[in-house]
C-alpha cells in the first residue's frame, strides 16, 4: 500500500527529560510529503525540489520526500518533474514540527501549477484512476488552522452495496487508506482524542465511489475552538 512507509528523515523532535535535565528546545522544523500523478495516483520519484531558502531535495521512488533543519518562517517550494513545475507558496514552518506538503503532477500535461498552501480548496474531494484498476478511498486528516497532520485519528468508512463498516488509523503522516473497497456511496468519519477535552468527530457524507476509481477525501479537524 502506498502510505505505509513513514518519512524517517523528518526532524520530529521530542523534548525528553534526561537525568533531571531538559534537552534544548528545537530551533528548526521540516517539510515533507508525497509526490504523485494526479491521473493515476502513482508515486512520482526523482522529482527535484527547491525551497526558497536554497535547500534542495529529490523525491524517493515511492514519491516521499523530506527537507530537514529549516528555520521557522514562511517559504515557497518549487517541484519539477518531466518539464512541469509546481510552485507551492506560503508554507509555514514551526520549530520542532513537520509540515506536510503533497504534490500532484499532471503527467502528460506539463502546464505550470501554482498552489497557495492555505487555499481552502485543498479540502475538495478528488479522484484518479489506479493502474491496478482497484477501488480506493484515501486521504489525510489535518488541523484546519495550522495544517498540522493528525496521527492516530480513527477513520471509519460506512457504505457500499452491503453497508460495509471499514476502520483504520491515520499513520505517522496523518494519512489513511481503504484498499480495496466496493463501489457505492460512503460516509467517512474521523475521530480524534484530545487529552483532557474529550473526542472530536468530523464526518463527510454522500461520497460517491465508482468502480476502479481512487477517491481522495481530505478531512479537516478544527481543534482551536475546542
Amino acid at each position: 500500500m502506498l502510505f505505509r512507509k513513514g518519512i524517517s528523515a523528518l526532524a520530529l523532535i521530542v523534548l525528553v527529560g534526561c537525568g533531571g535535565a531538559q534537552r534544548p528546545r528545537p530551533t528548526t522544523g521540516s517539510i515533507g510529503g508525497l509526490a504523485r500523478d494526479h491521473g493515476s495516483g502513482e508515486p512520482v520519484g526523482m522529482a527535484s525540489l527547491e525551497l526558497s531558502n536554497g535547500a534542495r531535495a529529490t523525491t524517493a521512488p515511492d514519491g516521499l520526500y523530506a527537507i530537514d533543519r529549516i528555520k521557522p518562517g514562511s517559504y515557497n517550494l518549487v517541484a519539477k518533474f518531466a518539464g512541469q513545475p509546481i510552485t507551492v507558496r506560503n508554507i509555514d514552518v514551526h520549530a520542532g514540527e513537520a509540515t506536510f506538503v503533497d504534490l500532484n503532477f499532471t503527467l502528460g500535461d506539463p502546464v505550470p501549477i501554482l498552489v497557495d498552501f492555505g487555499d481552502p480548496t485543498q479540502g475538495a474531494i478528488t479522484t484518479y484512476k489506479p493502474k491496478r484498476e482497484i477501488t480506493v478511498i484515501e486521504g489525510a486528516v489535518s488541523e484546519l488552522t495550522t495544517h498540522e497532520r493528525l496521527v492516530g485519528a480513527v477513520i471509519t468508512a460506512v457504505g457500499g452495496p452491503r453497508a460495509d463498516v471499514l476502520q483504520t488509523i491515520t499513520d505517522n503522516q496523518g494519512r489513511y487508506r481503504f484498499d480495496p473497497v466496493e463501489p457505492g456511496t460512503y460516509v467517512i468519519s474521523a475521530y480524534y482524542n484530545i487529552g483532557g477535552r474529550g473526542q472530536i468527530e468530523v464526518r463527510r457524507s454522500g461520497i460517491e465511489v465508482e468502480q476502479a476509481t481512487g477517491v481522495i477525501v481530505p478531512i479537516w479537524v478544527e481543534l482551536t475552538k475546542q
